[in-house]
């Protein structure tokens, strides 16, 4: 994924500079490959965001990820497309 002017300026706006320093490609790469494989077209907006989701390692995301889509059951893009605070439920455990 290619980060352009306006998204390191959200990514700064939203996060200190240690925190985007933990950003690891390789992770954040099998992360987004995941979620491109769901039908989430907006893992971008995602990542920017909810970068400190992205900083946990993939399996765990993934992980996560799937007790999210089973909280929000059939049409999990549709309802979390709409309303992206849902990605909270991604911190309890």
């Amino acid at each position: 994924m290619i980060f352009d002017e306006l998204d390191i300026k959200i990514l700064k706006e939203n996060f200190d500079d240690e925190t985007i320093s933990e950003i690891n490609s390789d992770n954040v790469a099998i992360i987004l490959d995941y979620l491109n494989k769901n039908g989430v077209y907006y893992s971008k907006d995602l990542l920017l965001s909810s970068l400190d989701l992205f900083l946990l390692p993939s399996d765990e995301f993934i992980d996560r990820f799937e007790r999210l889509k089973q909280k929000l059951g059939e049409g999990f893009v549709e309802k979390l497309g709409e309303d992206t605070a849902l990605i909270e439920y991604m911190y309890s455990d």
